[in-house]
C-alpha cells in the first residue's frame, strides 16, 4: 500500500510539473474582451472602439471603428481572435492564438506572429500591468519592418509598437483610457 501510495505522489508530483517557459494562461481571463461600447484610447493613435455586432455568413463579428474611420470585424473562438479587416467581405485571419506556446508562429496577413511573451510587465504611468501577452508581428515582404501588441488580462490590447519602415526607430503607443464592460479604467 506504502509503495502504491509513493508511485501516486510522484506521478501527481510529475503531472503538476510544467516548463515556465511554455506555461499555459489561466484561460479564465479575458485577454480580448469583446462587448459593444468597448473602447481602448491610445496615445498617439487615437480611439478604437465596438459600435455593433455585424453577421457574416452566419457568424457574428463584433465591428471595430477607429478615429480614422477605418473598420475591422473580430471574433472569439476556442481562445483564438479572428479578423476581418476594412470590410466584412475580406478574408479572415487568425490574429491572436491566446492559448499558443511561447515561440509559436502562425502566419498573419504577409507575414506571421509570434507569441513572444506570457508573463510581459507593461508600466503606464505609474501603474504596472502583470501578466501581459506579446505577441510580434513581422511582414516577410518588407525588411526590417514589423510591431508588436501587447493583450493585459481584462483589458486587452493595452500597448502598440510599430517599427518605421527600413529604419530602426520605434514607437510605442500605450492606452491612455479604456472603457471595458461598462467599467472606465485610467492610466496616469
Amino acid at each position: 500500500m506504502k509503495k502504491l501510495l509513493m508511485i501516486s505522489l510522484i506521478i501527481a508530483a510529475l503531472f503538476s510539473c510544467e516548463k515556465k517557459d511554455n506555461q499555459r494562461i489561466n484561460l479564465q481571463e479575458d485577454y480580448f474582451p469583446l462587448q459593444i461600447g468597448n473602447q481602448w484610447n491610445f496615445e498617439l493613435a487615437g480611439k478604437d472602439s465596438i459600435i455593433g455586432i455585424t453577421k457574416v455568413n452566419g457568424i457574428d463579428y463584433y465591428e471595430f471603428v477607429n478615429d480614422y474611420g477605418t473598420t475591422s470585424y473580430y471574433r472569439k473562438q476556442n481562445n483564438r481572435v479572428y479578423v476581418k479587416f476594412f470590410s466584412k467581405d475580406s478574408k479572415e485571419e487568425m490574429k491572436f492564438d491566446l492559448a499558443a506556446n511561447i515561440g509559436q508562429t502562425w502566419p498573419f496577413s504577409a507575414g506571421y506572429v509570434t507569441l513572444v511573451s506570457r508573463n510581459a510587465k507593461i508600466i503606464i504611468g505609474h501603474k504596472q500591468i502583470d501578466g501581459c501577452l506579446q505577441f510580434n508581428f513581422h511582414n516577410k515582404d518588407l525588411m526590417d519592418y514589423g510591431h508588436s501588441i501587447w493583450l493585459a488580462p481584462g483589458t486587452g490590447i493595452i500597448q502598440k509598437t510599430s517599427q518605421e519602415c527600413f529604419g530602426s526607430a520605434f514607437t510605442t503607443m500605450k492606452l491612455k483610457t479604456a472603457m471595458i464592460n461598462d467599467q472606465l479604467i485610467e492610466f496616469k
